[in-house]
């Protein structure tokens, strides 16, 4: 498959994952309409608990718009950053971003996504955000493929002297199957068009390790390489 159709069934997939997401909670929101409607004539007739009840029902048709508010935001950000071409970007937001698209396959493998990221500011780093985005969007999914449900994975952002250290880390191993190889030879082929490096480690078999270079002239220039000529790297905590 060519990296166009790769890049464009990532944005198809995404796009129609989110407006799913966005569906749910406009019906949620809808339900709620619902419920208000049927609880305002008891408030009206001085109900207390009706009244309370309103409360509440206001408060959650205030979380559906908030979550609404972020998926659009997201995807606004998602179809810009598609445009945006080699620049220089934020690994927070590339962290944050596929963390909240991954997010309805965790809940579906009942998985939770713990994101731990440094206070005060981070360089910039070099490559295409679109890009960096779908690779670690891809080492996330891979790892819950291999996720016990009820389990948790780890995403990690951590300044580096060179660059950005973007880690997932789950406690079960990554699949070991063919389709999983594939899938990392992707995420390796992703990440090396941006002057980006994967990195596994055999003592973890289920952690991810990208390195993302700043974007200012003395980052580290990568060699090419392969993924089965990846040495073991230090474990990074």
């Amino acid at each position: 498959m060519s990296t166009v159709n790769r890049e464009l069934r990532y944005f198809g997939r995404v796009l129609a994952g989110q407006c799913h997401e966005l569906a749910n909670a406009l019906n949620i929101a809808h339900e709620l309409c619902g419920l208000h409607e049927d609880t305002l004539p008891r408030a009206r007739e001085g109900d207390a608990r009706a009244v309370e009840k309103l409360g509440s029902l206001a408060q959650r048709f205030a979380a559906q718009i908030a979550r609404s508010n972020a998926i659009v935001r997201s995807l606004g950000h998602f179809a810009h950053s598609v445009d945006e071409g080699p620049l220089e970007c934020d690994p927070r937001e590339i962290v944050e971003r596929s963390v909240f698209f991954a997010a309805c396959q965790a809940r579906r493998r009942q998985t939770e996504l713990r994101t731990i990221l440094p206070e005060g500011v981070i360089g910039f780093v070099q490559g295409s955000q679109f890009q960096l985005q779908q690779a670690a969007h891809a080492g996330i999914e891979l790892l819950l493929e291999g996720v016990t449900e009820g389990r948790r994975i780890t995403i990690r952002l951590a300044p580096d002297p060179a660059g950005a250290v973007i880690t997932l880390e789950s406690a079960d191993p990554l699949p070991g199957n063919d389709v999983a190889a594939g899938r990392l030879a992707e995420i390796d082929a992703l990440l090396h068009a941006s002057g980006c490096e994967v990195r596994l480690t055999a003592s973890n078999p289920g952690r991810i390790v990208f390195f993302l270079p700043y974007s200012h002239g003395d980052s580290t220039v990568l060699e090419p390489h392969t993924l089965a000529a990846l040495a073991e790297v230090p474990d990074v905590d």
